[in-house]
Order: structure tokens, then C-alpha cells, then sequence
């Protein structure tokens, strides 16, 4: 178990992402100084927006290949379309985990009936990479209403267990390599203590609200990387709302180029002249994708 208690590592101040459709998101991961946490590569949040009619996310069929996608909602509602033929509503409190694999694509929008009216939008998105075992698998896509995540107090904390395992508890999302992925909520001056495994990686971001770390403030939108081997221990100073995630690190590098991510340049070079070639998956019906970029 981890060794020592609130080591920071970095603070990561969030870059500012358009996703078009009026949708900013804040970019925490890949980061020039540290591109991965544990299997986590890519950490998109955008936080509580309003839009007006015709606004909303639109995000048109995309390709990706070697890694799942993690997409959790706070608010709204987000339509999910890929080449395997699923298209799945994302409700609050859902969780949508989409592995690539060899090869998926997919679109992202806010649906039809939501977007002729003001609506909320309030979601986080992951990209986990896979290990190389299990970069070459058959895509798939699996959808986990909220009444199936588990749901517990851990001392003051109210948790829930979106991704992974912590606490003796296990997400019924399925995972390649070991990772945790955790909502927390916290009254003030309540406390939560998160220990994970040895030689992981472990960061937290804070939705709302405002962390004490020892003799330090941690506040909204500040996302925190602790050195390997590292607890955390947090109080609130007043009422917060937090995500803890992280895991055990590959052994192996990970390359990015736009939506791919592999252990290998080749693969990435052969999804790149596949998406080019139109010889990739492609979503039914959906023939506006997004180019690849020269």
C-alpha cells in the first residue's frame, strides 16, 4: 500500500478546448510534464453549461483505435452512435465505456429533442489505454445505467465507484488493467482518505467546492497528480464535489495522434490511412466524419 500522504507531484491547470456546437471543455490530460496517470492518457471536463436552442454537442463520427472511452454525465443528456451499430441515450449518473480496440467509430451529440430547447450539459470523458495485450481486440460498447454503480459511504464520504476497484469494491464496468475512477462528495469539514495499491498513480480533480491538503487549499477546477506510491487524505472546507482516478502505469510508452492511441507508430500510421481511405469502421448512416488531420 502507498507509503506516504499527499506527495504532489503537479498541479495541472486545465487548457480551454472548442468541441464546436458553443461546447468548451477543460483539457486536463495528455500534459507536456505528464501525459498519462496510471492508464488514464486523456481527461476532458466541461463543466455546467447552459445553451441555448441549437447548441449543445455535436461531435461528428470520429475514429479510435487501442484504448476505451469513459463517458460520464452529471447533466443533460448525450447521444452515442458508433460503427458497431450502437446508438445508446446518456442520461445523468450513466456511464457509457466504449473499447476500440482495432478499430471504432463513433459520434457524440446532443439529441434532437434537447437541442431545439435551452438545455444543461455537464460531462466528463476519459480515453483509458489498453494493454498492449489488448490493443488489437474487437471493438465493443457497453452501456451502465446509474442504479448499477455501486453506491457507498466510506467514513464521511458519500462514493460512488464509476470505474475499477477501491475499497474492497468492484465497478461492474469492464476493465483491461487495473484502475480506479471514483465520484466523491463531502459536507464541510467532513474528510476522505484513499489509499491505493502499490506503484500506482493517483490524481483528483474538484468539480465544485474547495479541498484542505495538509496546509493547502486545493480549489474548483484544479487537478492534482501525487508522486508514485503516494495516499491521499483531504477535508473539505466547505461542501465539495471531487473525482479520484489512477492505476497501475504501463511498462510500455503510448503514442497519440489525434483520437489513436497505441504502443505501436505502425498502427497508428495504418488507422490514420484507413480513416483517410474511408476503409475504417464508419457509423451507419452518418457520412459527415471528421477529416483527419494533415
Amino acid at each position: 500500500m502507498s507509503s506516504t500522504q499527499n506527495d504532489i507531484l503537479m498541479e495541472v491547470a486545465p487548457r480551454m478546448v472548442s468541441l464546436g456546437g458553443g461546447s468548451n471543455v477543460h483539457r486536463m490530460i495528455p500534459y507536456r510534464e505528464k501525459r498519462m496517470v496510471g492508464p488514464f492518457i486523456f481527461f476532458d471536463y466541461l463543466p455546467s453549461t447552459e445553451f441555448g436552442p441549437q447548441q449543445g454537442m455535436t461531435v461528428r463520427p470520429h475514429p479510435h483505435i487501442g484504448l476505451s472511452t469513459l463517458s460520464y454525465l452529471l447533466e443533460g443528456q448525450v447521444l452515442h452512435h458508433d460503427s458497431g451499430g450502437n446508438k445508446q441515450l446518456l442520461n445523468p449518473g450513466d456511464v457509457n465505456w466504449m473499447t476500440a480496440g482495432k478499430g471504432i467509430a463513433h459520434s457524440e451529440r446532443t439529441p434532437e429533442d434537447v437541442l431545439n430547447k435551452p438545455h444543461r450539459l455537464h460531462l466528463l470523458q476519459f480515453w483509458v489505454a489498453l494493454p498492449v495485450a489488448e490493443e488489437d481486440r474487437e471493438p465493443s460498447f457497453k452501456h451502465h445505467p446509474q442504479t448499477t454503480i455501486p453506491s457507498f459511504k466510506m467514513g464521511d464520504a458519500d462514493v460512488l465507484l464509476i470505474a475499477g476497484e477501491a475499497f474492497g469494491k468492484k465497478s461492474p464496468v469492464d476493465t483491461y488493467s487495473p484502475l480506479f475512477f471514483m465520484d466523491v462528495r463531502l459536507k464541510k469539514g467532513q474528510t476522505f482518505e484513499f489509499a491505493p495499491e502499490a506503484h500506482h498513480e493517483l490524481a483528483f480533480f474538484v468539480i465544485t467546492g474547495n479541498l484542505q491538503m495538509n496546509e493547502k487549499s486545493i480549489p474548483t477546477d484544479d487537478f492534482v497528480i501525487l508522486n508514485h506510491d503516494s495516499s491521499l487524505k483531504v477535508t473539505a472546507q466547505e461542501d465539495s464535489h471531487f473525482m479520484v482516478l489512477g492505476g497501475e502505469p504501463f511498462p510500455e510508452e503510448r503514442f497519440i495522434y489525434w483520437n489513436y492511441v497505441s504502443s505501436s507508430k505502425e498502427k497508428i500510421e495504418q488507422a490514420k490511412t484507413a480513416w483517410r481511405n474511408k476503409t475504417f469502421p464508419q457509423v451507419p448512416g452518418e457520412p459527415d466524419t471528421i477529416p483527419l488531420p494533415e
